[in-house]
Protein backbone atom coordinates (compact mmCIF):
# COMPACT_ATOMS: atom_id res chain seq x y z
CA UNK A 1 0.00 0.00 0.00
CA UNK A 2 3.05 2.60 0.95
CA UNK A 3 5.44 3.44 -1.79
CA UNK A 4 8.37 4.40 0.64
CA UNK A 5 10.99 5.79 -1.98
CA UNK A 6 14.12 7.34 -0.84
CA UNK A 7 13.76 9.94 -3.70
CA UNK A 8 10.00 11.24 -2.81
CA UNK A 9 8.24 13.74 -5.83
CA UNK A 10 8.35 15.89 -3.11
CA UNK A 11 10.98 18.44 -1.73
CA UNK A 12 10.97 21.57 0.58
CA UNK A 13 12.55 24.61 -0.26
CA UNK A 14 11.97 28.10 2.33
CA UNK A 15 9.42 25.87 3.48
CA UNK A 16 7.48 25.66 0.73
CA UNK A 17 6.21 22.25 -0.51
CA UNK A 18 7.58 21.70 -4.07
CA UNK A 19 6.66 18.56 -6.67
CA UNK A 20 9.37 17.78 -9.20
CA UNK A 21 10.80 20.48 -8.28
CA UNK A 22 8.30 23.07 -9.28
CA UNK A 23 6.31 25.05 -6.10
CA UNK A 24 2.89 23.43 -5.79
CA UNK A 25 -0.30 25.55 -5.78
CA UNK A 26 -0.09 28.31 -2.84
CA UNK A 27 -3.37 30.01 -1.37
CA UNK A 28 -2.72 31.77 1.89
CA UNK A 29 -4.86 31.05 4.85
CA UNK A 30 -5.07 34.36 7.13
CA UNK A 31 -5.44 31.96 9.84
CA UNK A 32 -2.23 31.66 10.87
CA UNK A 33 0.67 32.36 13.55
CA UNK A 34 4.24 32.27 14.35
CA UNK A 35 5.80 30.34 17.27
CA UNK A 36 6.34 26.91 15.40
CA UNK A 37 8.59 24.20 16.26
CA UNK A 38 7.33 20.89 14.43
CA UNK A 39 7.72 17.64 15.85
CA UNK A 40 5.14 15.78 14.35
CA UNK A 41 2.14 15.46 11.70
CA UNK A 42 -1.70 15.29 12.41
CA UNK A 43 -3.90 14.04 10.01
CA UNK A 44 -7.76 15.31 9.11
CA UNK A 45 -10.96 15.08 7.25
CA UNK A 46 -12.13 18.05 5.72
CA UNK A 47 -15.74 16.56 6.52
CA UNK A 48 -17.29 18.62 3.88
CA UNK A 49 -18.05 19.09 0.39
CA UNK A 50 -15.99 17.12 -2.00
CA UNK A 51 -15.84 19.86 -4.43
CA UNK A 52 -12.17 20.68 -5.67
CA UNK A 53 -11.29 23.67 -4.27
CA UNK A 54 -13.98 23.38 -1.47
CA UNK A 55 -11.49 22.99 1.39
CA UNK A 56 -9.16 25.64 0.36
CA UNK A 57 -11.74 28.49 -0.27
CA UNK A 58 -12.68 28.02 3.74
CA UNK A 59 -9.74 28.38 4.80
CA UNK A 60 -9.19 31.72 3.02
CA UNK A 61 -12.24 33.33 5.01
CA UNK A 62 -10.94 34.82 8.16
CA UNK A 63 -14.24 33.57 9.97
CA UNK A 64 -12.94 30.32 9.44
CA UNK A 65 -10.68 30.61 12.28
CA UNK A 66 -8.95 27.14 11.00
CA UNK A 67 -6.56 26.17 8.35
CA UNK A 68 -4.33 23.79 7.59
CA UNK A 69 -0.72 23.73 6.08
CA UNK A 70 -2.19 21.33 2.95
CA UNK A 71 -5.40 19.96 1.96
CA UNK A 72 -5.07 17.08 -0.41
CA UNK A 73 -8.37 16.55 -2.87
CA UNK A 74 -9.68 13.44 -4.22
CA UNK A 75 -7.48 13.49 -7.27
CA UNK A 76 -4.52 13.51 -4.72
CA UNK A 77 -3.25 17.08 -5.81
CA UNK A 78 -2.23 19.40 -3.02
CA UNK A 79 -2.69 23.19 -2.16
CA UNK A 80 -0.33 24.63 0.44
CA UNK A 81 -2.16 27.43 2.58
CA UNK A 82 0.74 27.60 5.51
CA UNK A 83 4.48 27.73 5.02
CA UNK A 84 5.98 25.03 7.12
CA UNK A 85 7.66 28.14 9.54
CA UNK A 86 4.34 28.95 10.21
CA UNK A 87 1.75 27.61 12.77
CA UNK A 88 -1.64 26.34 11.07
CA UNK A 89 -4.77 26.64 12.93
CA UNK A 90 -6.28 22.81 12.58
CA UNK A 91 -6.05 20.65 16.20
CA UNK A 92 -8.21 23.16 18.39
CA UNK A 93 -8.24 21.81 21.77
CA UNK A 94 -5.71 19.36 21.67
CA UNK A 95 -3.54 17.14 23.46
CA UNK A 96 -0.63 14.65 22.58
CA UNK A 97 1.47 12.76 25.31
CA UNK A 98 0.82 14.61 27.99
CA UNK A 99 1.54 17.86 26.21
CA UNK A 100 -1.66 20.19 25.49
CA UNK A 101 -2.05 22.82 22.24
CA UNK A 102 -0.90 20.67 19.40
CA UNK A 103 -1.28 23.45 16.68
CA UNK A 104 2.09 24.76 18.12
CA UNK A 105 4.16 21.40 17.26
CA UNK A 106 2.44 19.67 14.71
CA UNK A 107 2.17 19.94 11.21
CA UNK A 108 -1.70 19.76 9.80
CA UNK A 109 -2.98 17.91 6.54
CA UNK A 110 -6.62 18.17 5.59
CA UNK A 111 -7.35 14.90 3.30
CA UNK A 112 -10.81 15.60 1.16
CA UNK A 113 -13.40 13.50 2.27
CA UNK A 114 -17.10 13.59 4.17
CA UNK A 115 -16.75 12.22 7.68
CA UNK A 116 -19.37 10.07 9.15
CA UNK A 117 -22.64 9.46 7.01
CA UNK A 118 -25.85 7.73 7.42
CA UNK A 119 -27.53 5.80 5.07
CA UNK A 120 -31.16 5.89 4.53
CA UNK A 121 -33.80 3.55 3.33
CA UNK A 122 -33.16 4.98 -0.24
CA UNK A 123 -30.14 3.53 -0.17
CA UNK A 124 -28.13 6.89 -0.45
CA UNK A 125 -25.54 7.96 2.12
CA UNK A 126 -25.67 11.34 3.51
CA UNK A 127 -23.66 13.29 5.28
CA UNK A 128 -24.05 15.68 7.87
CA UNK A 129 -24.94 18.53 5.51
CA UNK A 130 -27.28 16.51 3.72
CA UNK A 131 -26.12 15.72 0.39
CA UNK A 132 -26.69 12.89 -1.39
CA UNK A 133 -24.57 10.37 -2.63
CA UNK A 134 -24.36 6.42 -3.40
CA UNK A 135 -22.35 3.85 -3.33
CA UNK A 136 -20.45 2.93 -6.09
CA UNK A 137 -21.45 6.27 -8.04
CA UNK A 138 -19.21 8.27 -9.32
CA UNK A 139 -16.62 6.18 -7.96
CA UNK A 140 -17.28 6.70 -4.62
CA UNK A 141 -17.30 3.67 -2.30
CA UNK A 142 -18.28 3.50 1.35
CA UNK A 143 -18.28 0.83 3.66
CA UNK A 144 -20.25 0.67 7.36
CA UNK A 145 -17.57 0.81 10.33
CA UNK A 146 -17.53 0.95 13.99
CA UNK A 147 -14.84 1.66 16.60
CA UNK A 148 -14.16 2.70 20.02
CA UNK A 149 -12.83 6.35 18.73
CA UNK A 150 -15.03 6.77 15.85
CA UNK A 151 -18.65 5.19 16.84
CA UNK A 152 -20.94 3.95 14.10
CA UNK A 153 -21.45 4.87 10.70
CA UNK A 154 -20.86 4.86 6.98
CA UNK A 155 -17.71 5.95 5.73
CA UNK A 156 -16.52 7.17 2.19
CA UNK A 157 -12.70 5.11 1.36
CA UNK A 158 -9.64 7.23 0.47
CA UNK A 159 -8.60 7.01 -3.23
CA UNK A 160 -4.96 5.81 -3.63
CA UNK A 161 -4.05 9.23 -5.16
CA UNK A 162 -4.80 10.92 -1.80
CA UNK A 163 -3.23 7.77 -0.08
CA UNK A 164 0.30 8.07 -2.24
CA UNK A 165 0.01 11.67 -1.84
CA UNK A 166 0.32 11.29 2.04
CA UNK A 167 2.46 8.76 1.99
CA UNK A 168 5.08 10.88 0.18
CA UNK A 169 4.67 14.28 1.73
CA UNK A 170 5.07 13.01 5.10
CA UNK A 171 7.97 11.54 3.96
CA UNK A 172 9.39 14.57 2.75
CA UNK A 173 8.16 16.29 6.35
CA UNK A 174 9.91 13.49 7.89
CA UNK A 175 13.39 13.61 6.81
CA UNK A 176 13.51 17.36 6.22
CA UNK A 177 12.14 18.40 10.25
CA UNK A 178 13.24 15.66 11.81
CA UNK A 179 9.74 14.41 12.92
CA UNK A 180 8.60 11.67 15.48
CA UNK A 181 5.18 11.62 15.62
CA UNK A 182 1.93 10.97 12.96
CA UNK A 183 -1.17 11.00 14.52
CA UNK A 184 -4.96 11.20 13.82
CA UNK A 185 -7.14 14.34 14.92
CA UNK A 186 -9.25 11.65 16.99
CA UNK A 187 -6.21 11.21 18.80
CA UNK A 188 -5.23 14.17 20.07
CA UNK A 189 -8.99 15.02 20.79
CA UNK A 190 -10.80 11.78 21.91
CA UNK A 191 -14.24 12.69 21.93
CA UNK A 192 -14.56 15.35 20.08
CA UNK A 193 -12.77 14.57 16.98
CA UNK A 194 -13.32 11.14 14.93
CA UNK A 195 -11.51 12.33 12.43
CA UNK A 196 -9.70 10.83 9.99
CA UNK A 197 -12.13 8.06 9.53
CA UNK A 198 -11.61 4.10 10.48
CA UNK A 199 -11.24 3.78 6.99
CA UNK A 200 -7.98 5.37 6.93
CA UNK A 201 -4.78 3.09 7.01
CA UNK A 202 -3.14 5.37 10.18
CA UNK A 203 -1.19 2.37 11.71
CA UNK A 204 0.35 0.83 8.68
CA UNK A 205 1.65 4.68 7.57
CA UNK A 206 2.97 5.10 10.97
CA UNK A 207 4.77 1.79 10.87
CA UNK A 208 5.99 2.12 7.31
CA UNK A 209 7.19 6.00 7.91
CA UNK A 210 8.55 6.06 11.37
CA UNK A 211 9.09 2.88 12.22
CA UNK A 212 10.56 2.54 15.84
CA UNK A 213 11.31 5.82 15.86
CA UNK A 214 7.51 7.02 16.77
CA UNK A 215 6.36 8.65 19.73
CA UNK A 216 3.85 7.11 19.44
CA UNK A 217 3.83 4.38 22.56
CA UNK A 218 6.75 5.74 23.56
CA UNK A 219 5.64 5.80 27.48
CA UNK A 220 5.43 2.60 29.40
CA UNK A 221 4.21 0.85 32.18
CA UNK A 222 7.29 -0.31 34.85
CA UNK A 223 4.98 -2.50 37.28
CA UNK A 224 2.06 -4.29 36.49
CA UNK A 225 -0.97 -1.35 36.65
CA UNK A 226 -4.52 -1.34 37.09
CA UNK A 227 -6.47 0.75 34.17
CA UNK A 228 -9.10 2.70 35.44
CA UNK A 229 -11.84 4.63 34.73
CA UNK A 230 -11.39 7.52 36.53
CA UNK A 231 -8.51 8.60 38.85
CA UNK A 232 -9.61 7.17 41.82
CA UNK A 233 -8.70 3.56 43.76
CA UNK A 234 -12.51 2.79 44.29
CA UNK A 235 -13.65 -0.29 42.65
CA UNK A 236 -13.24 1.22 38.74
CA UNK A 237 -10.46 -1.10 37.30
CA UNK A 238 -10.87 -1.66 33.56
CA UNK A 239 -8.21 -4.20 33.28
CA UNK A 240 -4.84 -4.65 34.67
CA UNK A 241 -1.71 -3.43 32.54
CA UNK A 242 1.10 -5.72 32.41
CA UNK A 243 4.47 -4.50 32.94
CA UNK A 244 6.27 -3.40 29.95
CA UNK A 245 2.66 -1.70 28.23
CA UNK A 246 3.10 0.93 25.31
CA UNK A 247 0.54 3.78 25.71
CA UNK A 248 -0.35 6.99 24.59
CA UNK A 249 -0.85 9.67 27.34
CA UNK A 250 -4.06 11.88 26.36
CA UNK A 251 -3.77 14.14 29.39
CA UNK A 252 -2.53 13.95 32.99
CA UNK A 253 -3.89 16.00 36.06
CA UNK A 254 -3.13 16.19 39.84
CA UNK A 255 -6.16 14.61 41.77
CA UNK A 256 -6.80 13.81 45.64
CA UNK A 257 -7.94 10.34 45.74
CA UNK A 258 -6.09 9.62 49.49
CA UNK A 259 -6.44 12.87 50.32
CA UNK A 260 -2.86 14.50 48.83
CA UNK A 261 -2.64 15.61 45.01
CA UNK A 262 -1.32 12.50 43.22
CA UNK A 263 -0.44 12.59 39.12
CA UNK A 264 -2.85 10.44 37.02
CA UNK A 265 -3.07 10.18 33.12
CA UNK A 266 -5.68 9.27 31.17
CA UNK A 267 -3.82 7.20 28.71
CA UNK A 268 -4.97 4.87 24.97
CA UNK A 269 -3.44 1.43 25.71
CA UNK A 270 -4.15 0.50 22.09
CA UNK A 271 -7.62 -0.90 22.55
CA UNK A 272 -8.75 0.64 25.96
CA UNK A 273 -8.86 4.23 27.68
CA UNK A 274 -8.91 4.79 31.24
CA UNK A 275 -6.75 6.46 34.25
CA UNK A 276 -3.13 5.09 35.42
CA UNK A 277 -0.93 6.27 38.75
CA UNK A 278 1.90 8.42 37.50
CA UNK A 279 4.19 6.61 39.09
CA UNK A 280 3.34 3.31 37.30
CA UNK A 281 4.41 4.96 34.20
CA UNK A 282 8.09 5.94 32.57
CA UNK A 283 7.54 8.71 30.07
CA UNK A 284 11.08 8.38 28.69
Amino acid sequence: MFDISPHSAYTIRNHMLCANEAPVPFERSPNQSGDFAPRGIILHDTAGRLEKGNAVNWFLKPEAKASAHLTIERDGSVTQQVAFNRRAWHAGKSCYSGEEGVNAFAFGIEMVNLGRCNKLRDGSIQPWFKGDYRDGTDGLHFAFAASRAHGKGWWLDYTAAQIRTVTAIAQSLIEKYQLSFIAGHWEIAPGRKIDPNPLFPLEPLRNALLGAKGEQGGPIVIADANLRRWPSYADNVIRVLEKGTPLTIIRSGHYKPLGHAELWHLVDAGDQQGWVNGTLIDLD
